[in-house]
Parts: C-alpha cells; sequence; structure tokens
C-alpha cells in the first residue's frame, strides 16, 4: 500500500535531519527522531483501536473491510463478525434502497446526497433494535486495487434521551416556556404557550418576543417585553405580572425573563417564562371586596351594637341586665375576631413588606412587656438577653404577639405560666411552653397538620392562621406538641438575617 492510501504518514522525517543536518543513522540505533514513533503504523492501528468512536471502511461494493472494536459497543458486533458482510446489513430495511442509490450515484457522478461532514443516521444494532449515531464519512485516495469509504460512528443514544426528557418537561409543563437569542428573536416556544396564542411553531420562531400575539393586548406588555430582554442579555433579570393575548382569551401571567449561560459564562440565550394566575388575582380581588367589608362595614355595625349593649347594660335589671352583659362580651370578643381577621388580609394581600435583618431580643421583649400588663396575672418568663438576628419585618411583633396570648387564654389555671427559650441555631427556634390543656385537634386543623378545613373541622380563632401565613412568607416554620399534664409546646423557628452582634 502506498503513502497516499495511509493518510497518517506525513514528511516529517527525510534522510538528513533537518535540525543538525546529520544522517539519522550516523548516531548508531539509539537515535531515533521524536516523530518517529507517532508516525507509524503500529501507532495509528493502536488509535483506530481504542478510539471511542466505531470505525468502519467499505468498498464501492458497500462491502466491509475493516470495523474497530468500538463498533461492538455501539452495535453490538465483533469486528469479525463484521467484515466481509454488507454495510447495508447495519442499516434498517427501510433506508437500504436510499443507501444503496446514494453509493451507486457518488461513483458515478461524484455528487453527494447526504452530509459527508456529519449526520444523524439510525444504524441497526445486532438485537435489532435501533441506535441513533452521527455518521462522517471520507473517501480514500484512489489505490491501486479498489476505492475505499471509511465511516465514523459516534453513539447519539445518551444525547437522543437527555433531549426526549428536555422535550417532556418542556412541552408537558402548564407554564409558558421558550426559548430567545440574546437580542430578542424567538427560537422554541413550548405546546403550552402556543396552544394558548393558537399558532404554529413555524409562524413565529425567528420573530422578537415582543412582537407575538402574546404581547399585542397593551403596550405595556410589549415594553416589558423589550426592556426584559435589554436586562437579561446584560446579564439582568426581570420579573413582572402582565396581560397578554390569547386566541381565545386574554390571562395574567406572573412575566419573568433570566439570561441562560454557556460553561464559561457567556450568555448564550434568554429563557422567557410566563405562568397564568388570572384565577389568583380574581381570588386576591374577592379578597379585597371581604377585606374593605371587615375594614369598614362590620367594624362599624359592631360598634353600634356594642354602644347599644352598653346602654342597655346601665338601664337594665335582673335576668335583662344578663342578657346586655352577654351581648357587650360577645360584641368585644367579634371585634377584636374582626381585627385579627383584618391583620390576617392585610398579611395575605399586601405585597410590599421588604424582609431585612432584625433584632430577635428587642422585638421579643417589647411584646412580652405589653402582654404583661395586660395579663397581670400571668407569668412570662424571659431567658437572658440574645443577640441574634432573623429575617423578618414589621410584622414579627404579630407572631409572638398571637401565639403568646393564645397560650395564656387557652391556660385555665388562675394564674398562667408561660416560659420561653430560645435556641441560637439555623433556623433560629423560639420555643414557647405553658401550663394549660394543650391545643385541642380541633384548633390545630390546616395549622399543625395537613387536615382539610371543613364546615366541620376547623379552628374557631384565626390567629394561629396569622401566624403560619406570615412565618410561611419568611420561609420559617411553626410546630406543636403536645405534653399531657405539662401543657403544650410552640416552636417558632426563623432563618437568620445576618451576623450575630
Amino acid at each position: 500500500m502506498s503513502d497516499a492510501d495511509e493518510p497518517w504518514k506525513t514528511a516529517h522525517t527525510s534522510d538528513t535531519d533537518t535540525n543538525t543536518g546529520t544522517d539519522p543513522s550516523d548516531a548508531g540505533d539509539e537515535t531515533v527522531s521524536p516523530l518517529e514513533p507517532y508516525d507509524s503504523d503500529d501507532f495509528f492501528r493502536r488509535l483506530v483501536g481504542n478510539t471511542s468512536e466505531g470505525v468502519l471502511t467499505i468498498d464501492e461494493h458497500s462491502t466491509i473491510v475493516f470495523a474497530n472494536p468500538a463498533i461492538k459497543d455501539i452495535l453490538g458486533y465483533e469486528p469479525a463478525e463484521l467484515v466481509g458482510s454488507s454495510k447495508l446489513s447495519l442499516i434498517p430495511e427501510r433506508l437500504r434502497a436510499a443507501h444503496a442509490a446514494g453509493l451507486e450515484k457518488y461513483l458515478r457522478t461524484g455528487n453527494k446526497h447526504i452530509n459527508w461532514g456529519g449526520i444523524e443516521l439510525p444504524a441497526l444494532h445486532k438485537d435489532g433494535h435501533e441506535v441513533p449515531v452521527l455518521v462522517s464519512l471520507k473517501e480514500h485516495p484512489d489505490t491501486e486495487e479498489k476505492r475505499l469509504f471509511t465511516g465514523l460512528f459516534r453513539d447519539l443514544s445518551d444525547q437522543k434521551l437527555r433531549e426526549r426528557r428536555f422535550e417532556a418537561v418542556f412541552n408537558n409543563t402548564y407554564q409558558f416556556t421558550g426559548l430567545l437569542e440574546p437580542d430578542g428573536t424567538l427560537i422554541e416556544a413550548n405546546d403550552t404557550a402556543l396552544s394558548f396564542g393558537g399558532l404554529k411553531r413555524e409562524e413565529i420562531v425567528g420573530t422578537p418576543l415582543w412582537e407575538v400575539i402574546w404581547f399585542q393586548s397593551n403596550e405595556r406588555a410589549r415594553e416589558i417585553a423589550r426592556k426584559g430582554v435589554e436586562k437579561a442579555a446584560n446579564g439582568g433579570f426581570i420579573h413582572d405580572e402582565i396581560r397578554v393575548q390569547g386566541e381565545e382569551r386574554s390571562a395574567i401571567i406572573d412575566f419573568s425573563i433570566r439570561p441562560v449561560t454557556d460553561h464559561h459564562g457567556t450568555i448564550r440565550w434568554l429563557l422567557p417564562e410566563g405562568r397564568d394566575i388570572t384565577s389568583l388575582k380574581k381570588r386576591e380581588q374577592h379578597l379585597q371586596v371581604l377585606h374593605r367589608l371587615l375594614r369598614h362595614n362590620l367594624r362599624n355595625d359592631l360598634t353600634a351594637i356594642g354602644g347599644f349593649a352598653e346602654t342597655l347594660e346601665r338601664e337594665l335589671e335582673g335576668k335583662q341586665l344578663e342578657y346586655a352583659a352577654e351581648i357587650v362580651a360577645t360584641v368585644e370578643e367579634l371585634s377584636e375576631l374582626n381585627e385579627t381577621a383584618k391583620k390576617l388580609a392585610d398579611a395575605a394581600l399586601e405585597s410590599e413588606f421588604d424582609q431585612e435583618p432584625v433584632q430577635l431580643w428587642p422585638v421579643l421583649a417589647t411584646v412580652v412587656e405589653r402582654l404583661q400588663d395586660e395579663y397581670p396575672h400571668s407569668q412570662i418568663v424571659l431567658p437572658e438577653p440574645v443577640h441574634l438576628q432573623v429575617a423578618a419585618d414589621e410584622r414579627l411583633a404579630t407572631v409572638f404577639q398571637e401565639v403568646l396570648e393564645n397560650a395564656i387564654e387557652h391556660t385555665e389555671t388562675a394564674e398562667p405560666v408561660v416560659e420561653l427559650e430560645i435556641d441560637d441555631t439555623t433556623p433560629v427556634s423560639i420555643h414557647i411552653t405553658d401550663n394549660g390543656p394543650g391545643i385541642p385537634e380541633t384548633e390545630q386543623t390546616g395549622v399543625f397538620n395537613e387536615q382539610p378545613v371543613t364546615q366541620l373541622d376547623h379552628g374557631s380563632g384565626l390567629g394561629l392562621w396569622l401566624v403560619e401565613l406570615i412565618l410561611d412568607d419568611y420561609d420559617g416554620t411553626l410546630s406543636y406538641t403536645d405534653s399531657p399534664g405539662h401543657g403544650a409546646r410552640v416552636t417558632i423557628s426563623l432563618p437568620r438575617g445576618g451576623e450575630t452582634g
């Protein structure tokens, strides 16, 4: 075989050493050109034999004349099993005629019907299943006897599996998801987004995001999309609520655009996402109406009823006086419940609370001092002062107020005792233990357990609901343990909010 048949043979050496001007043979057997070991048949045989890519060589009749060991890992055949057989045995039957015709045409005209630089094709495994492979082809220089072609095979099975997994997630989520070039040009959109807009992928790919039908309902949506692309392309992140237009309806979405970087940290794509929150916003509007009702109407009516009942209480005697006193007490309870409900609505609807590091001890000590004045017969035992910061906001006092007041009011003894402990852990834990009968199971429903709230199974107050809602905003927790005969123990866990002082 000539050097032209072995492309790895190059003119690295000559009869005279180009660096020294001497004949290498003059140095004896120990003098070897440093390139000679890598410019030999043996080296390239080992190279081809050890590569993870499959190598097949065929002649002009599609007969396999060489197969390397990696072919077994990819297609299940030992190399010796393939040599002498037709390459068509490795091609699915439906494609064999096209392969044979393509080779025949190339031999006759020199025209390639596929991309020889690299093309994805299915190959037939020994056990009968198809294997996706990336094939690159090369014809050897003309030989004296026959024309030879070598193909490099790379197994794409793992890559295809990852692609299918990605598509399964991408196209089966309820969230609107897309993929953009850094300039905002749409590359991909998932089935949820396409279905909402009544669109086909080819109709919008290549279009700037803000020009797609979704953002045509109002100028604000278009502007947020444009600015979001610009900000994300510079490494930023945008998050807002906008109204988008679909084929049959509009929707309010929780919209965001974030950059996607490669392993070098270079921004390659932008990822727009949208979660339909239309129903959530409607419920929020209903809560706002209820909030106004509690804040104004109910409070005013209770104040009026309480005033009339107090007047009757001063003027009546006997049984009627007892009735009037009962009305006054009930009005006071309802008024307190109304105030807690307003706090609960405020906490649920207000979105402008900014969490920051808060010194735990001053807040806790202030609440305890206020409750001690309000309940002089109770005993609230504080531990030694600590210097801890937690991640919270102005509602932290409400959390302690509701839990401590609940412990005092539900203790049946004449002198309630409530003890507090603080664990300097991560998260920070505040344990509140009382000497009462414990929290009834009905009051624990939906707060300390996962039981559904029903008309028959629910708590009578709103305080613990309010506490749980606030702690949920903090990424904190509320837990409870019941020790028969020793009272109840409620634990408030709060994330740390900076270094301790």
